[in-house]
């Protein structure tokens, strides 16, 4: 369905899951890489869901030149619903929810790149010391899938470099999820410490 083109930034692929990420499919938890077009992926609004298909790529997070923008997000356990360790990109848009996103938005449901959330339950950028091999998924729709256990994270309907995946869908309309950014993002995430500090076991993200 979709062809494989270049990731938007060269080398950098800023979005999608890395290697030995789990996915919560239709079979249970299985690791990105062992998945393939036609699979089926447990999401938050629509149930089971086919995979329409897969774009691949090795983000050059080793590289000496790496710019900051590139540098991956690592995240311990249970910072956002992930019940063991990850890595992720740091445009990768995670679905928090929230009293705070509901007060500022309306919705207690909002996604943000995994980059906003530095600083914040210990989650932190790094420099890998090898490639990291980063796999999207791609379904019919926009959808938000299960990932290590607890967390929510958007797999576009969009090949990566085809269309804005905050803005556009497939059809060229407004996309169902949109990732918020810039100062929103940050006073999103200062509102999420400012409920940790409060509540020690704060249930801030969604969990499966």
């Amino acid at each position: 369905m979709f062809g494989l083109p270049k990731a938007p930034h060269g080398d950098y692929h800023l979005s999608g899951f890395t290697v030995g990420t789990r996915i919560a499919t239709d079979q249970g938890w299985r690791p990105v890489e062992a998945l393939a077009a036609g699979d089926r992926v447990l999401t938050f609004d629509h149930g089971a869901q086919t995979i329409a298909a897969m774009t691949r790529g090795k983000h050059l997070a080793a590289s000496d030149s790496l710019p900051a923008f590139a540098a991956p997000v690592d995240v311990p356990a249970g910072a956002i619903g992930n019940d063991e360790p990850m890595v992720l990109m740091p445009e990768q848009p995670v679905l928090v929810e929230s009293d705070a996103a509901e007060a500022m938005r309306g919705d207690p449901f909002a996604l943000l790149p995994a980059k906003a959330l530095v600083g914040f339950r210990g989650i932190e950028r790094f420099r890998a010391l090898r490639p990291v091999e980063v796999i999207t998924l791609h379904c019919e729709n926009d959808e938000l899938v299960f990932v290590d256990g607890g967390a929510l994270m958007l797999a576009p309907s969009t090949a990566p470099g085809i269309a804005p995946i905050d803005q556009l869908d497939s059809g060229g309309r407004p996309a169902p999820y949109v990732t918020l950014r810039g100062r929103e993002a940050e006073a999103l995430v200062a509102a999420l410490a400012k409920d940790d500090s409060r509540r020690p076991k704060a249930t801030a993200f969604a969990a499966a």
